[in-house]
C-alpha cells in the first residue's frame, strides 16, 4: 500500500511545476477489447504535446505550449509525460500529465483513502477518478490539483491556475480532456 500511495504525492508537485512553467470493482471490467489497455505503454509510445493539445482541443485555445517536446521522466516503477500551455497576455496556464505506473492504483486503494469518485465517462473506459475527499463537483473551476482519471496503469490529470484563459475551465471539462487523452493513447 505504501508503494501505491507514493504515486499521489509526486502528482501534486508535478501539477504545480507544470503551472509554474507556463481499487478493484465489484463488477469486473472487460478483460480485453478497445476499452482496456492490454499492457502498459512504453515511454516512447506517449504522445508529444501537439498530440495531447489536439486531444484536449479548446481547453488550450489561446494558450501557447511551453515546450513542444514536453517533459518526460522514467523510473523503474513508472514513466510520465507532461505538457504545459500558458498565455502570455493574461497569465492563464493549463497542464496535462500522463503517468504509466507498473503498480497501478486501484479502485479499492482510492476507496480506502477516501479519494474515489465514479463518473460514467471514465467508467466507459474501465476506469475511475481519484480526487481529494472523493468529492467531484463538475462545475467547480479546475485548480492546481485536478481529478486523476485512472484507467489500468495509465493516469491522466489536467491542472490549471484558474487565471485568464484558464479561469473558466471546469472539472467536467478537465475530465472530458483526460478521457480524450486516454482515447488518444489507444
Amino acid at each position: 500500500m505504501v508503494q501505491k500511495r507514493r504515486f499521489l504525492v509526486p502528482l501534486v508537485p508535478a501539477c504545480a511545476v507544470l503551472l509554474l512553467a507556463a481499487c478493484g470493482s465489484d463488477t469486473p471490467a472487460p478483460a480485453s477489447g478497445p476499452q482496456r489497455i492490454a499492457a502498459p505503454l512504453p515511454p516512447e509510445a506517449l504522445p508529444d504535446c501537439a498530440a495531447i493539445g489536439e486531444a484536449i482541443g479548446s481547453l488550450v485555445s489561446g494558450l501557447e505550449v511551453v515546450d513542444p517536446a514536453g517533459t518526460r521522466a522514467s523510473a523503474p516503477e513508472s514513466h510520465n509525460m507532461s505538457c504545459a500551455w500558458r498565455s502570455t497576455g493574461d497569465d492563464g496556464a493549463l497542464g496535462v500529465i500522463i503517468i504509466v505506473d507498473a503498480q497501478p492504483l486501484t479502485e479499492d486503494d482510492m476507496r480506502r483513502a477516501g479519494l474515489y469518485a465514479s463518473d460514467p465517462r471514465v467508467a466507459a473506459l474501465g476506469g475511475f477518478i481519484a480526487i481529494p475527499d472523493g468529492q467531484l463537483d463538475g462545475s467547480a473551476i479546475l485548480g492546481p490539483v485536478g481529478p486523476q482519471v485512472i484507467v489500468g496503469p495509465v493516469t491522466v490529470t489536467l491542472a490549471g491556475n484558474a487565471r485568464g484563459a484558464a479561469a473558466a475551465v471546469t472539472l467536467d471539462q478537465a475530465i472530458d480532456g483526460a478521457v480524450a487523452v486516454h482515447r488518444r493513447l489507444r
